[in-house]
C-alpha cells in the first residue's frame, strides 16, 4: 500500500512538473503581454469564434436564468498614447439569442420582445472611456435595442495579448460586465415575475489585421 502511494505521489509530481514545463514553453513560444498600453495601436476586429455575451435575469425569484447571443461583430480602436480616446463598437444579431430552449428563443424573437424581423440588431457604441487602474476601464456608451437608445457602462478588464500561435494574428483579450433595465428598451414581457435588471457578462478577443 505504501509503495502504491509513493508511485501515485511520484506520478502526481511528474504531472505537475510537466504542466509547468508546458506553460513555460508556451510563454516562450508566444509570450503574453500583460500591459495593455504596450500593444500596437490601431483597429482590432472582434473574433466571433472567441467572443461571448451572456445575459442573466432573475427568474420568478428562484434563480438567475442565463442566455447568450451567438452572432456578434465589432471592433476596438486602440489608442495607446491617449487611452481614453480608444473606441469600442459592437453589433449583436438579436435573432441569434440562445437560452437552451427553442420555445423561449422564439418568444424572445417575437414582436413583444426583440421583434427581430423589424429590429435585427442591437448595437453598442462607446462615447467615453475612463481608466480605473492599469488594466481596467469604465466604457460608457449608447446601447440601442428596438431603436431605443440608452446610456450603458461596461466595466472592462484587460486579460492579455500576444501573437496567436494558431493564426499568427496579434490578439488582445478583455472581459467585462454591465447592467441595464430591459423595460427601458420596451422589453416588458413577463414583468414583474421575470426580473427587470439584465446583467451582461462579456468575454472577447480582438485580432489586429495583418499589415
Amino acid at each position: 500500500m505504501k509503495q502504491k502511494r509513493k508511485i501515485h505521489f511520484a506520478l502526481l509530481g511528474l504531472l505537475i512538473v510537466s504542466l509547468g514545463a508546458c506553460a513555460t514553453a508556451g510563454r516562450i513560444l508566444y509570450p503574453l503581454q500583460l500591459d495593455p498600453l504596450k500593444n500596437k495601436p490601431g483597429i482590432y476586429w472582434l473574433d466571433p469564434a472567441h467572443a461571448n455575451i451572456i445575459f442573466a435575469v432573475n427568474h420568478l425569484g428562484f434563480s438567475l436564468h442565463h442566455g447568450r447571443f451567438n452572432k456578434i461583430e465589432g471592433s476596438l480602436e486602440l489608442n495607446t498614447e491617449t487611452p481614453t480616446a480608444s473606441q469600442l463598437f459592437i453589433t449583436v444579431q438579436t435573432s441569434s439569442v440562445d437560452t437552451n430552449s427553442k420555445e423561449l428563443d422564439q418568444l424572445l424573437r417575437s414582436k413583444n420582445m426583440f421583434n427581430t424581423d423589424v429590429f435585427p440588431e442591437a448595437v453598442f457604441k462607446s462615447t467615453k472611456l475612463t481608466l480605473l487602474d492599469e488594466k481596467s476601464a469604465a466604457i460608457e456608451g449608447v446601447l440601442t435595442i428596438r431603436d431605443v437608445q440608452k446610456n450603458v457602462t461596461i466595466e472592462a478588464s484587460f486579460i492579455g495579448s500576444g501573437t496567436n500561435p494558431l493564426t499568427g494574428l496579434k490578439t488582445i483579450g478583455f472581459k467585462g460586465s454591465a447592467e441595464f433595465q430591459r423595460s427601458d428598451f420596451g422589453l416588458n414581457e413577463w414583468l414583474p415575475w421575470v426580473g427587470d435588471t439584465v446583467t451582461l457578462i462579456i468575454e472577447a478577443e480582438f485580432n489586429r489585421a495583418k499589415n
